[in-house]
């Protein structure tokens, strides 16, 4: 029993592990920190920073290269978990390879994480000085309102 007990426990976990990039980048109807570049948040940043025509287009074009290179880690993401539970299934003691699998997962992840923090970087330098600062307000103002959602 506990080693089934075990066994759900890997794999539950590697299910919260796949999910976290839908979590950190958005997708469809979500809101994560990629919110932006699923263009969740680009018009109302667009309005509140008074975004130029070059600026817009500028920082579309560092967004769709960055999912452009994100794909194959999608792809990778969302085959692993199933390659983790067939590989429990064919052999629960294999946890070996299902290990490596979610280190692959992670590295993709990582791979991810890295690229949406240089496409952030480089689109942040799109900003103006002012643009940077009013952004940084309504970040502040958008932590608030989530912390007092959180308490409540």
């Amino acid at each position: 029993m506990r080693r089934r007990t075990w066994i759900i426990t890997l794999v539950l976990a590697a299910a919260a592990v796949a999910t976290v990039p839908l979590l950190v980048y958005g997708g469809p109807g979500h809101r994560g920190f990629g919110a932006f570049a699923h263009g969740h948040l680009q018009e109302h940043l667009t309005k509140e920073l008074d975004l130029s025509d070059q600026q817009k287009s500028e920082i579309k074009a560092i967004f769709d290269e960055m999912r452009k290179k994100n794909v194959p880690y999608h792809e990778q993401m969302h085959g692993g978990i199933a390659s983790i539970v067939q590989t429990l299934i064919d052999n629960p003691a294999d946890v070996a390879t299902a290990q490596a699998i979610l280190s692959q997962q992670t590295q993709a992840e990582d791979a991810m994480k890295a690229n949406l923090l240089t496409a952030a970087s480089r689109a942040l330098s799109v900003l103006t000085p002012e643009q940077r600062e009013k952004l940084g307000d309504l970040v502040e103002k958008h932590k608030e309102r989530w912390h007092v959602r959180q308490r409540g």
